[in-house]
């Protein structure tokens, strides 16, 4: 525990007892140390009601860091008497009740952080948020992970401190469509708006900010295209839309997006990729599954040389896998299951020295699986079920760890001795080297 003799140093003006093992109530005494200005106590086990600590002024305080502990009741009514208070953590907590309004009274606030608590508003206008307005020097918002339940339309976000550099609001419950004048936030490099229920279509206005970085938009109800002002982003390196309602085309200047290393459009309603969208040569990490998309896997998806992960999955692509796929040198997974590939897995596929992850499962390939996959020493899963695939399954490298489960719905294949089939009806296992003419299931 925290001793109460620290109290008693009446002249302590820095206190960082951060990633200790902490336990039980901070004493109150250290909240009347009027000298303190740095008062550090994040990432211990620390709990109470500090709310009830009253008659307290700080006036000297400018960080306060809490995060990591077990805190709850309201926001303590001391830090509004904090008027010199710059960094303000309470992330990581317990803390419920509405967020007050008088945060806009900390006029020196440069940091808040109040994720991952219980919080909500006193108002469906999110009316805290237009009160940190008057807090002109605010380069971090961070509000994801409470249940706020309000109509972000309805908030004068463009009011905020022209200084601000995160808006985080992730996971919020926070309803209504994005506001236009988020354009008036110009210095903003990161924008966390997933999870929640904002509907409407994107607006062409983000594409004023310019030192954006990081756009979320995942997990909404957002619908209509894509806006080609996204393009304008030259700095975007990672983009979020996945799990909405977007429709049409992916913007032909994608290709364009020269800093753009994540990109994840997955789960929407998209029907069509130009072809200058394989001109992002230095992308990591691609998702565009569970879209609409048909037609053949382009060769040039060769081209995008330093890929981590792929994942094209429950699509209607169709014809052959391109063999340059095998190129991808780096790429740790990829996913091109549920879709209406035909055609053999491509031998060029042993060349993915990284690969960790495989799963081509529905599609309709056919043919013997690759000896090749063999060189494949870091697979950790492979999944090839509901194919036309035949003959011996390998048995070497990796393969000597798969189920049959990674195998079950290729009716002519043959396992390996380690590969046990139920047969239907039957509570026995099998060799399924002498039963592969029935149909099998795996349980």
């Amino acid at each position: 525990e925290i001793p109460l003799e620290i109290g008693n140093l009446q002249n302590l003006e820095e206190l960082d007892l951060r990633q200790n093992k902490l336990v039980g109530i901070v004493p109150a005494a250290i909240f009347n140390v009027s000298t303190l200005k740095l008062l550090q106590l994040q990432n211990n086990s620390l709990l109470g009601c500090l709310s009830s600590i009253a008659d307290v002024r700080l006036p000297n305080l400018e960080e306060l860091s809490l995060w990591g502990n077990n805190f709850n009741g309201t926001i303590p009514r001391f830090i509004f008497n904090a008027s010199k208070l710059s960094i303000l953590e309470l992330v990581g907590n317990s803390f419920s009740g509405f967020i007050p309004n008088t945060f806009g009274n900390l006029r020196n606030l440069e940091r808040l952080n109040l994720q991952d608590n219980y919080l909500t508003s006193s108002t469906p206008e999110l009316s805290f948020l237009s009160s940190l307005s008057n807090c002109k020097s605010l380069t971090l918002i961070a509000l994801s992970n409470n249940p706020l339940d309000g109509n972000l339309r309805k908030t004068s976000v463009g009011n905020l401190s022209h200084s601000l550099e995160i808006f985080l609001m992730y996971n919020c419950n926070i309803s209504g469509g994005i506001s236009e004048e988020i354009s008036n936030l110009t210095n903003l490099t990161t924008i966390n708006l997933g999870g929640n229920k904002l509907n409407g279509s994107i607006p062409i206005a983000l594409g004023k900010l310019q030192k954006l970085q990081y756009l979320g938009l995942e997990d909404n109800k957002l619908e209509g295209s894509i806006p080609d002002d996204i393009c304008r982003l030259d700095e975007l390196y990672e983009l979020e839309l996945g799990g909405n309602k977007l429709s049409g085309s992916i913007p032909a200047c994608f290709g364009n997006l020269i800093a753009l290393r994540i990109l994840s459009l997955g789960s929407n309603e998209l029907t069509s990729i130009p072809l200058t969208f394989w001109n992002l040569k230095d992308i990591l990490q691609l998702n565009i599954s569970s879209n609409y998309f048909t037609g053949p896997l382009p060769l040039e998806i060769g081209n995008l040389k330093v890929l981590i992960g792929i994942d094209f999955s429950m699509n209607n692509f169709s014809g052959v896998i391109p063999t340059e796929i095998g190129g991808l040198k780096n790429l740790e997974y990829l996913f091109l299951g549920y879709n209406r590939l035909r055609g053999s897995i491509p031998d060029s596929f042993g060349d993915l020295i990284s690969l960790k992850f495989l799963n081509l499962s529905n599609n309709n390939l056919f043919g013997a699986i690759p000896a090749s996959l063999e060189k494949l020493s870091y697979l950790e899963d492979l999944n090839l079920s509901f194919n036309k695939l035949e003959g011996e399954i390998p048995r070497g490298g990796s393969f000597g760890n798969f189920s049959a489960e990674s195998f079950e719905g290729n009716e002519l294949l043959c396992g390996s001795p380690n590969l046990q089939y139920y047969i239907n009806d039957s509570s026995h296992f099998v060799d399924p080297k002498i039963s592969t003419e029935r149909k099998t299931t795996i349980e």
